[in-house]
């Protein structure tokens, strides 16, 4: 079971861009997943809902202040960021939709992997992505609105329903379900981190396959679109790591809120931008996914080979099966 957990949910970022090129070089084969890229993302989402236990949710609402905070940075950072890129970039425009969205989203369970290889606090981490993942399908509408809504014609209910049914609904299920029935719960755990990946790879092989004709007309686009997600997520890094020093806390702390605030849930930011904005906004959220997965698991392997002033506990990591 280790190595098959190896291969297929830690080699991630290689098999994101296996998929992403088996989508452009065959899409026909695949391009049946395009209708089952939300329910894949409601399976993720679950599986994230098995992992949440009661217990955590209880600290956090005790001592919420580092992980509110920490959260917050993510909220006000992250996207104005990736709207200041967006426009810098593409205008107001159907790719700057995508960069905006992967800028708005909850952030991405490999925050929490990253945080643990670097040595970060990971239980912060793990306090910190459970409160975004619930509060998000609340604040990422609202912040489409302010940010997008105006240039587009936007469906503000329709928008808020489907994080509802994508993203809080599942998470829901999920945690009631390992609180009603623990035993099952810690059953299923050892499987949850391969069946979370080949969920997001179905997602990757149904919105790129679907999105082929699109980057065919313009494929110049792909490395403006490959600079700016770069610097979006090396922003967003460096911006929160700076972030959590002026609030003097302790360095592994500091490399929590780091891939906190650099590492957005780019998965449910692509199934959002395809059936909100279209296909060309999903490719440039897809793009945010490969680059925060190669260069998150850069920056955490630089920080395990560095010394730090304080340690946290990472045991945690391991009840959560990731």
């Amino acid at each position: 079971m280790n190595i098959l957990t190896f291969i297929i949910a830690r080699l991630m970022p290689i098999w994101i861009v296996i998929s992403a090129a088996l989508a452009l070089w065959v899409p026909g084969a695949f391009r049946f997943l395009g209708s089952t890229t939300e329910w894949a993302l409601a399976l993720i989402l679950f599986m994230m809902g098995l992992t949440l236990e009661r217990e955590r949710l209880l600290k956090l609402a005790r001592k919420p202040v580092r992980p509110l905070s920490g959260s917050l940075g993510k909220w006000v950072i992250a996207p104005l960021i990736s709207i200041g890129l967006a426009v810098l970039f593409f205008g107001m425009s159907e790719l700057s939709y995508g960069i905006i969205m992967a800028g708005i989203v909850p952030s991405g369970t490999s925050a929490n992997l990253n945080t643990f290889i670097a040595k970060g606090d990971v239980s912060l981490s793990l306090a910190m992505s459970s409160f975004d993942t619930l509060i998000g399908p609340f604040i990422a509408p609202f912040l489409v609105k302010i940010l997008i809504g105006s240039s587009v014609d936007f469906d503000y209910f329709s928008f808020w329903l489907k994080m509802i049914c994508v993203v809080f609904l599942p998470l829901m299920v999920g945690i009631s379900l390992q609180s009603i029935f623990p035993y099952l719960s810690k059953g299923i755990k050892p499987f949850i981190p391969i069946i979370s990946s080949l969920a997001l790879y179905t997602v990757v092989l149904g919105i790129v396959s679907n999105a082929k004709s699109v980057l065919l007309q313009d494929i110049s686009i792909l490395f403006p679109i490959a600079i700016c997600v770069f610097l979006q997520v090396t922003l967003q890094m460096v911006c929160g790591y700076g972030y959590a020093k002026l609030l003097r806390y302790s360095e592994a702390e500091c490399r929590a809120i780091l891939f906190e605030v650099g590492i957005c849930n780019s998965a449910l930011a692509a199934v959002l931008a395809n059936d909100t904005f279209g296909s060309m906004a999903s490719v440039a959220a897809m793009a945010n996914m490969v680059c925060n997965l190669v260069i998150g698991s850069f920056i955490a392997a630089i920080l395990a080979s560095t010394k730090k002033s304080a340690y946290s506990s990472i045991t945690i990591i391991e009840n959560k099966g990731e």
